[in-house]
């Protein structure tokens, strides 16, 4: 059965995290909190999952649609790539899927797990306070954040159930290949997510 026709009830909500409130003052008064740096917003390829490296014009910020499956299929690119050096990476993507679970991640970013199919594919929303004045969609982005952290439901540290419908878009992202809840096998992503559309459950 495809996301489309699967309605589940959302899990209850969470409080919110301190530092999920601190991201969501930034988004309401319109400013990004603080200096972005690698430490706490995602590592070294941090630029990368925040659109703000040196190639992130080269991004068609243009939705392309595609499937979850179709997105697993793809090769693993080998070394795993630091620069947007594949066609993948270069695009924004977008797939319609259920959010089986989601949590929020040590940066007070947003890591979602999408189904659909058979299939699954991890999506990663950054928080507002990690986008820096060079961040490309910054806007579309702090907004997918604040719909799902502040109007949809309270992500805290550890995976909860949701079960919600939802177009989402995102860059594509090559991750090390990994055995984690919900990761593609090629190591594939969207992040950032840079929009959200829910059908239901939320």
């Amino acid at each position: 059965m495809t996301a489309a026709r699967i309605f589940m009830k959302r899990a209850g909500p969470i409080a919110l995290l301190c530092l999920a409130a601190a991201a969501t003052a930034s988004v309401a008064a319109g400013h990004v909190a603080g200096t972005p740096t690698a430490s706490r917003c995602g590592g070294q390829l941090w630029r990368l999952k925040t659109l703000s490296d040196s190639q992130r014009r080269s991004v068609d910020l243009a939705a392309k649609a595609t499937t979850i499956a179709a997105v697993g299929r793809r090769s693993y690119p080998r070394p795993v790539p630091r620069r947007r050096r594949t066609a993948f990476q270069r695009r924004t993507w977008e797939v319609v899927a259920q959010i089986t679970q989601y949590r929020s991640e040590g940066s007070g970013g947003v890591r979602l797990v999408l189904f659909d199919g058979g299939s699954y594919l991890n999506a990663v929303i950054p928080p507002p306070s990690c986008l820096s004045h060079a961040t490309r969609a910054r806007a579309d982005i702090a907004t997918a954040w604040n719909l799902f952290a502040v109007k949809c439901t309270h992500p805290a540290r550890d995976w909860q159930s949701l079960g919600a419908i939802v177009y989402v878009r995102g860059v594509g992202f090559w991750s090390q290949r990994r055995q984690f809840r919900g990761a593609a096998r090629n190591g594939a992503e969207l992040y950032p997510v840079t929009g959200l559309r829910f059908v239901a459950g939320c």
